[in-house]
């Protein structure tokens, strides 16, 4: 693949990460979310108004930020293969002692390309995330635990919550006539369902967790890197409870939150990103730079003799060929009583135990 048709690809590649994340702003600002009733009586809606644990300029920091960080650094400074360990590294990110054009410079690319690739994957499957939870939670209006305090409902003909006439009906005409309230808290009455901070966060931190799998080769201890692992994947499940606590969503909205980050964690990591391609590659095949898998040619048992020819037992088949005895098939075992004795030497010398592991059926 030429240089332009792989700029014409990432070009590609980031317009339609843009359009995504351009139809979710458009989806979050310009359409009403669905207006669902409530019932007075419902203890489910009545808890307090309180001050989020992580706000919204800090969960965006977080999501784009910290693995953005962690894959920039893991790409720049994680060995290659072929490369000669830190003095290596040194040359890769320096373009060699010659300069950008040897093969340090060559290096350096490759890890720009790999940065770009990885960082771009995660983006992409943060706007379709992104997008989801927004189309989720104006589609389904689910009404937050604090809807009473925020709001305080009047129905229209003045009364409120606290006539008995309202108790144990369905209402679904209202107006909120709490004087205090802001127009984000206005806008976000009746979208708890499901979380976003939930989604996002998860997706996140276990999308981390995921690709440092992949990626990340610790030499000083191997339990390191899993315990970075867990650490993130912890701070997410923590993020997603302190929902409940603030009382800004209910458990199942956190549920729905966690389920979607996780599904399009592992989505993007195994479809998208492509983070295990060198599994296959390990188990059996060749990974060209267009991420297809070429398996290695299946040995024939015809041909195995000739594809094990480093081994003893095929050593001493081609000497006994070439003193003029038959050649055996490389899937025979134990003893050979059908050959037949020959003309010039002993029968005993056909009759030999043949063992050959060179190939099994």
């Amino acid at each position: 693949m030429s240089k332009y048709t792989k700029l014409a690809r990432g070009i590609c590649d980031l317009l339609i990460w843009a359009a995504l994340s351009v139809a979710s702003l458009l989806l979050h600002k310009y359409v009403r979310p669905f207006k669902r009733g409530f019932f007075c009586g419902d203890e489910s809606l009545a808890y307090p108004l309180k001050e989020g644990t992580i706000g919204i300029t800090m969960l965006i920091g977080i999501t784009l930020g910290v693995p953005t960080i962690v894959i920039i650094v893991v790409e720049l400074f994680k060995q290659l293969p072929g490369s000669g360990g830190r003095d290596a590294k040194s040359r890769d990110l320096t373009g060699g002692a010659g300069g950008g054009n040897g093969k340090g410079g060559c290096r350096l690319v490759y890890r720009l390309g790999q940065l770009y690739k990885q960082a771009g994957c995660y983006l992409f499957g943060l706007a379709m995330l992104t997008f989801t939870t927004i189309l989720s939670k104006l589609c389904i209006g689910r009404l937050r635990p604090h809807f009473f305090e925020v709001c305080q409902p009047m129905m229209p003909d003045g009364s409120n919550c606290h006539d008995p006439q309202n108790h144990g009906r369905y209402i679904d005409s209202y107006s909120c006539s709490n004087a205090n309230v802001t127009d984000f808290q206005y806008q976000q009455l009746n979208q708890s369902f499901p979380s976003g901070h939930a989604s996002m966060i998860m997706y996140a931190m276990l999308y981390l967790a995921i690709y440092l799998q992949a990626a990340l080769s610790t030499r000083v201890s191997k339990l390191l890197k899993h315990l970075l692992q867990f650490l993130f994947v912890m701070f997410g499940w923590y993020v997603a409870l302190s929902r409940i606590t603030d009382y800004w969503h209910h458990w199942s909205d956190v549920l729905a939150g966690v389920v979607l980050g996780v599904l399009f964690a592992w989505l993007t990591s195994v479809y998208v990103a492509d983070l295990f391609a060198f599994k296959r590659w390990s188990r059996g095949g060749y990974n060209n730079n267009n991420g297809n898998t070429l398996k290695k040619p299946q040995v024939s048992p015809k041909n195995s003799t000739k594809s094990n020819g480093a081994t003893s037992s095929t050593s001493a088949a081609a000497a006994a060929a070439a003193a003029g005895a038959p050649t055996l098939p490389a899937y025979t075992f134990g003893t050979l009583p059908y050959l037949t004795a020959h003309p010039h030497a002993a029968q005993a010398q056909y009759a030999q135990t043949y063992h050959n592991y060179g190939y099994v059926p």
